[in-house]
């Protein structure tokens, strides 16, 4: 879920969240394929409508859950007024807990929670609440709502939509590949995982700018590739 990107204020890197299996297994090895061939090549996944069946069928829903469940079954997909609808409940869940969230819509029409908390937040507390408060609303619907705005063709390599959004946001050239993607991203994991001090910046790591606001479309695409990175203060040294 994307509102787990926001626990700390001032940590650098505060969620490298990668789906190793993933990652390891569909693309992670360099390829002389461009990204189109890679696409075309691509392995998929479960459709959509088959999801959307499963879940509504499960027992644990709610009557707001299982009517937006239904209809997407009609539809094949979740309308957006039903998500606006589970994050308003979210928000008024939050709301009467006591927290004032500020959520940015992001370009695929889902909601991120701020990079930056009330230094007088309790983040543990925080979390425990907003664990809480999705029950029912954004849990189930809003990882549906993700899947089916970001990843529409159903590819298996997130790495994939990360380098297309790249290109497409003008950040990399068209020589580049989801291959060279998820190779940056088994850098940022080893070297997440090694307590050494000889790290590398992410701009040194993937490229391209990170961090501030400079980085934020680049935040933004990496997080389609299942990489999660949160900065602050402008600084881009994991």
């Amino acid at each position: 879920m994307m509102r787990v990107q926001k626990l700390l204020k001032d940590i650098v890197l505060l969620a490298v969240m990668l789906s190793m299996a993933t990652l390891f297994g569909c693309g992670g090895q360099k390829s002389s394929q461009n990204l189109a061939q890679e696409k075309s090549s691509a392995e998929r996944v479960e459709s959509l409508e088959s999801i959307f069946k499963s879940y509504a069928s499960r027992e644990d829903l709610d009557d707001f859950e299982r009517d937006v469940l239904n209809r997407a079954v009609k539809t094949g997909h979740i309308d957006p007024a039903d998500y606006e609808a589970a994050h308003d409940k979210y928000l008024e869940c939050m709301a009467n807990a006591g927290y004032d969230e500020h959520d940015t819509k992001m370009p695929d029409g889902l909601y991120k929670s701020s990079e930056n908390m009330d230094s007088n937040t309790d983040s543990k507390q925080w979390f425990k609440q907003s664990v809480t408060c999705s029950d029912h609303t954004t849990k189930i619907i809003e990882g549906l709502f993700r899947d089916q705005q970001d990843n529409p063709e159903r590819y298996k390599d997130p790495g994939i939509l990360a380098a297309q959004c790249l290109m497409d946001a003008g950040i990399v050239d068209k020589t580049y590949t989801a291959a060279k993607f998820n190779e940056s991203a088994q850098i940022l994991q080893a070297q997440s995982e090694n307590d050494d001090n000889n790290h590398r910046t992410l701009q040194e790591i993937f490229g391209f700018p990170v961090a501030g606001k400079q980085g934020s479309q680049a935040r933004y695409c990496l997080s389609l590739g299942n990489v999660g990175i949160t900065v602050s203060n402008g600084v881009d040294n994991p």
